[in-house]
């Protein structure tokens, strides 16, 4: 199993470099985070000894679990929350947790900023963005052009409010789609609409998209993702214990 994981690893990490060389980027500007959900804290183990730097989480108790288990390997990688937050499950945020891809609306942020503030921690975070205007998605629904300035203004004034959230970026999750060309038109919405942030804020530091999976990562990097969330192509099929 381990010389499996392995195997996948290096493979994935080699298409992420040719992606990158593709689009005329540095391939060292595109994390690899492996997803390791439903992940045994043995697999876990497997392939951070083959090299994984970042692991990307949906469920904080699972990591909670996995982090206890895995001892001593657990600190030298970084852990990420990719899945949709519930506010019960916070505190496992702050104590885990070294960046979060998935601040899905205004309530959620507010609340994981209080939980920072009283620990006395800050937390780089992606904003979570609805391009496709998919009804089961989560994050800020943002697929009409339209409504850009004024989402632009929310998230303006959410920052004002939660200083111990670093933003740095967006994050998004196109619909299921088995040809991969098929998710370039929301990879594609994404960069714009964070071109467009950049441009209306001045923040140029506001740089990072979080997209493409093991179905669709190599179109997610031609079209600017700087975290590429790879689950399954290199660990295989999940089971849930």
């Amino acid at each position: 199993m381990a010389g499996e994981i392995r195997n996948k690893f290096i493979e994935v990490k080699q298409r992420v470099a040719e992606a990158a060389r593709r689009s005329n980027r540095d391939s060292s500007a595109v994390k690899l985070v492996v997803v390791t959900k439903g992940q045994s804290a043995e697999k876990i183990s497997n392939v951070i000894e083959a090299g994984a730097k970042f692991l990307g989480e949906n469920y904080p108790e699972e990591t909670r679990r996995k982090i206890t288990e895995m001892g001593d390997l657990s600190q030298t990688v970084d852990w990420y929350m990719i899945g949709h937050l519930q506010g019960r499950k916070i505190k496992f945020i702050v104590d885990h947790f070294s960046m979060i891809h998935s601040i899905d609306g205004v309530e959620i942020a507010r609340e994981l900023n209080s939980k920072l503030q009283t620990a006395g921690k800050q937390l780089p975070a992606l904003l979570e963005v609805n391009v496709s205007g998919e009804e089961s998605k989560h994050g800020f629904s943002v697929w009409n052009e339209a409504d850009w300035p004024s989402f632009s203004d929310q998230w303006l004034q959410l920052q004002s409010e939660t200083k111990s959230l670093h933003y740095v970026g967006l994050m998004t999750m196109p619909p299921y789609a088995e040809v991969d060309e098929n998710s370039r038109q929301y990879f594609l919405k994404c960069r714009k609409l964070l071109e467009f942030l950049q441009a209306r804020s001045g923040q140029k530091s506001f740089d990072q998209i979080s997209m493409g999976t093991s179905l669709d990562y190599e179109v997610a990097i031609e079209e600017g993702a700087t975290f590429v969330r790879v689950g399954e192509a290199i660990m295989g099929e999940r089971i849930y214990l």
